[in-house]
């Protein structure tokens, strides 16, 4: 080989290994870059978490468990004020207990109800709601303590019913509560507990409009209506009264249906002054003639009520009977 051609076989070889050198340089270099961008990412990450609040340092721990401390407070400090408006519960009966006290209970709200005038259909059959612990059925014991809870607010439920002038109770019903035969097996909540109770009744509107009042601003027990359903027995309008029922009876007022007083109908000019000159002066004091057909004699009908009252406990974490099942007691935990 001559010396031209060994400089061309040199210059061969160095060509490929400077392009192989560069090609291996600048692959390394894509992937180096790539690392890095992927180390700066976390780096950044780790710097926006630690700027964060919470982060898990022992500073942020203590600051946190001291807010939920605080909270725990809080949620304790509501608890015990809505639980002065609830009893607890009795730990102590048992079923063998609790059914001596149904028929206690049943017996003495139907000589409650006679004595204040109330009609209860099926008076024989009527057992508040507990039809099935009536005869030999005894509850299993982890939920005795809440229907002793539920029959004590259903008696007082009722006895509202009673003080409140309601003609008749057509019908009462109690849902199953978690734990007795029926039963969905667990209660929607973990804090708060519903016992649904379902009353039809016959009532002036009066009285039942007293007995929503009473049950609202009841001082012993949590009571929701949840469903309300109202048909009432006059469907018709009251006729006309256009006769005049004495001086100045044939006037009453637009909104309350009072009649004028005596002193009203003698500023009005009342049998001395033209028939419209007393009509004119009688409006601007809000009354109007009868013959108008204004007045409506409104709560002197009876009303058809269904109702449905849900009967609401708030759950104390002490409470070893709340009437969970085992599965329930497990979720309420979680949710705690």
């Amino acid at each position: 080989m001559n010396h031209k051609a060994w400089l061309i076989a040199f210059g061969v070889i160095a060509f490929l290994l400077i392009g192989g050198g560069a090609f291996y340089a600048i692959s390394s270099y894509g992937k180096y870059s790539e690392e890095l961008s992927g180390w700066s990412s976390r780096v950044g990450t780790i710097e926006s978490l630690e700027r964060r609040i919470p982060y898990p340092n022992k500073a942020n721990a203590e600051a946190l468990a001291e807010k939920v401390e605080e909270y725990e407070a809080s949620v304790q400090k509501l608890y015990q004020g809505l639980n002065s408006f609830q009893r607890p519960l009795n730990l102590e009966i048992q079923g063998t207990q609790l059914q001596p006290k149904i028929k206690e209970s049943v017996q003495e709200f139907r000589e409650f109800a006679k004595a204040g005038g109330l009609v209860i259909e099926g008076t024989e059959e009527f057992q508040l709601g507990f039809d099935a612990y009536a005869s030999s059925s005894i509850p299993a014991p982890d939920v005795v303590p809440i229907l002793d809870y539920e029959l004590e607010a259903i008696e007082h439920l009722l006895r509202e019913l009673v003080t409140s002038g309601v003609s008749s109770l057509k019908s009462f019903e109690r849902d199953s509560i978690p734990g007795e035969a029926g039963s969905s097996g667990q209660y929607e909540s973990g804090v708060v507990h519903k016992y649904p109770v379902r009353l039809r009744f016959q009532s002036p509107y009066a009285a039942f409009q007293k007995f929503v009042n009473q049950i609202a601003n009841d001082k012993n027990y949590f009571y929701i209506v949840r469903v309300l359903k109202i048909e009432n027995e006059a469907t018709d309008g009251p006729p006309k009264q256009t006769q005049d029922v004495g001086f100045g009876g044939s006037y009453i007022h637009a909104a309350t249906g009072e009649e004028p007083t005596e002193q009203e109908r003698i500023a009005w000019g009342y049998g001395v002054a033209p028939e419209e000159e007393v009509a004119e002066a009688a409006r601007a004091d809000g009354f109007v003639s009868t013959q108008q057909d204004a007045r409506v004699l409104m709560g002197q009908e009876l009303l058809d009520v269904y109702m449905v009252v849900d009967i609401v406990r708030f759950v104390d974490p002490s409470d070893t009977a709340s009437g969970d099942t085992d599965k329930s007691k497990e979720e309420n935990v979680k949710k705690r």
